[in-house]
């Protein structure tokens, strides 16, 4: 009995402990563990430091590199001239669709060349979204279409006047303190370090090779992080980041210092890996950029097969610069001129009324922002596909889509397309663009609800992005010598003169033709073969 009492009182002695042994196992398991974690955070921090360590020092050694460079003997290159862009003789009056004529019969118009465009990207605004497929309207066989008639009924639609506001960003983070300005309306503060810390003794090499390490060897990496910051919260693209990269040298240099600026802006973009340098020309110093596109009316040079262009405006009184021809180590990128996000600026709202002779009821109240427009008033001239690629603003989506929509709700697609022509062609004005501005200028599409007038070209493009906006079809543009059109591949069979693009009939809808209903060319163009642009 008494051996067994010995027993049980261990067994509950041993039980008892047992708890504080497992707790102490456990507490020394975790101590281990926390070590362990501690340890390979310190070697993940460690070799993020060493990593971080060695690219400080290879950017370092490149910019020690390049700064070495510059001071060698530059080469005298011949400057080329500006090319101009291929000018379009349109016609100074816009052609009205005769209505006393006789109908023609409907024919086939020839297709010259087939050239493809960038599909524009489309961001949806907080109050409309664009047509995903094709427009839900009953098909009707053998329809057929005459010149548009004044609507009867000319009941006012409910007026549609959404909210227009500006689209808000998540700013990165940025400098609590530092150089603050305006750029198209827009606040921005940039890191000030570099503020007053270039002066030029000269223009020659070595000057320009000691302005460079000066920059190099100061903290100047936030203030590329702050510009990088800016361009991504505005969704700038990448001329957007030229400009805005001018404006901060002008700030950080003062705005009579033009050699320090031409240098400190090809500094920052170099850092921002831009491929761009500094000339000597007319006894002063002017930056060149690379880019793919064709810019026009713009002064460049070649170097190793590849065209920069000159981004001062200043008119040239030589004809022969003197450069480098290497660029910096880490600058790899031209610079892309298309745009494709819409550009956030800030600014005041133009607005205009614009109404369809035909259809009254069809009244759009636009608004877009002045920040743009200034934005695009500096761009330089450039390909005709950089200015249908571009999206339209959030604005011009709010106040003129809803509108337009309305008006074309539960309608056949024959009548929609042609209530959407009538706009185009009778709410704008018209004037070439030799008459309006002296030179060739394409229009992105938030400039036609800006500009007093508009030609056929830029017709072309907003009737374009109207039907495939708003109706989910898919649109050409046809180019002739001297005038523009398009063509709308319908679901519906619908006579009229067409042509015909990879086996698919498209309906010509010309947006100049004052008066003509989809499916009417002009008289002049039926037997010519037009070129073909398609998205």
């Amino acid at each position: 009995m008494r051996k067994n009492r010995i027993r049980i009182l261990s067994m509950v002695v041993f039980s008892l402990c047992l708890p504080f042994s497992l707790f102490a196992q456990i507490d020394k398991d975790m101590k281990e563990f926390d070590d362990f974690v501690k340890q390979q955070q310190k070697e993940f921090d460690d070799f993020v430091k060493q990593q971080q360590k060695e690219f400080d020092d290879f950017v370092s050694e490149q910019n020690k590199e390049f700064a070495e460079f510059l001071k060698e003997t530059w080469k005298e290159y011949d400057l080329q001239k500006p090319v101009v862009r291929p000018q379009r003789p349109e016609p100074v009056k816009p052609v009205s669709f005769d209505h006393k004529k006789p109908a023609t019969k409907p024919q086939e118009v020839k297709v010259g060349e087939v050239t493809r465009l960038p599909i524009p990207t489309v961001t949806p605004s907080a109050t409309f979204s664009p047509s995903k497929g094709k427009t839900p309207v009953p098909v009707i066989p053998g329809g057929k279409d005459v010149a548009v008639e004044p609507e009867k009924d000319s009941a006012v639609l409910p007026e549609i006047k959404p909210e227009v506001k500006p689209e808000e960003t998540v700013p990165a983070k940025r400098s609590l303190s530092g150089v603050e300005f305006s750029f198209y309306s827009k606040d921005c503060v940039v890191n000030a370090s570099l503020k007053n810390r270039l002066t030029l003794k000269g223009i020659a090499e070595k000057d320009i090779s000691a302005g460079w390490e000066t920059l190099s060897r100061s903290n100047y990496q936030p203030l590329i992080d702050d510009c990088l910051a800016f361009k991504k919260d505005n969704a700038l693209n990448d001329y957007g980041y030229l400009l805005l990269t001018r404006k901060v040298a002008t700030e950080l240099c003062g705005s009579t210092h033009s050699d320090e600026i031409a240098l400190m802006q090809m500094f920052l973009l170099s850092q921002s890996g831009y491929r761009v340098k500094v000339a000597r020309m007319d006894n002063r110093l002017t930056l060149f950029y690379a880019s793919s596109n064709m810019i026009y009316a713009t002064c460049f040079i070649t170097l190793n097969g590849v065209n920069y262009y000159r981004f001062d405006t200043t008119p040239d009184k030589t004809n022969s610069i003197y450069t480098y021809n290497r660029d910096f180590a880490n600058a790899k990128n031209p610079v892309n001129m298309n745009i494709t996000t819409p550009q956030s600026f800030s600014g005041t709202y133009v607005e205009k009324t614009l109404q369809a002779k035909a259809y009254p009821s069809v009244k759009v109240c636009s608004k877009v922002n002045s920040g743009l427009i200034s934005f695009y008033k500096d761009y330089p001239q450039c390909d005709f596909s950089v200015y249908v690629g571009a999206p339209v603003s959030q604005e011009v989506q709010q106040t003129v889509l809803p509108s337009l929509q309305a008006a074309i709700q539960g309608k056949k697609q024959s009548e929609a397309a042609n209530i959407l022509i009538n706009f185009v062609q009778t709410a704008f004005d018209y004037k070439t663009d030799g008459d309006q501005f002296g030179y060739e200028k394409p229009f992105f599409v938030d400039e036609l609800f800006y500009y007093p007038y508009s030609d056929c070209e830029d017709r072309a493009v907003l009737y374009s992005y109207l039907v495939r906006t708003l109706m989910g079809l898919d649109v050409v543009l046809l180019e002739y010598p001297n005038h523009m059109a398009t063509a709308v591949c319908f679901d519906e069979n619908i006579d009229g003169d067409y042509i015909t693009v990879s086996g698919k009939k498209y309906i010509i809808c010309d947006p100049t033709y004052i008066g003509a209903s989809i499916g009417l060319a002009m008289s002049q163009f039926k037997n010519v073969a037009a070129k073909v642009l398609k998205y």
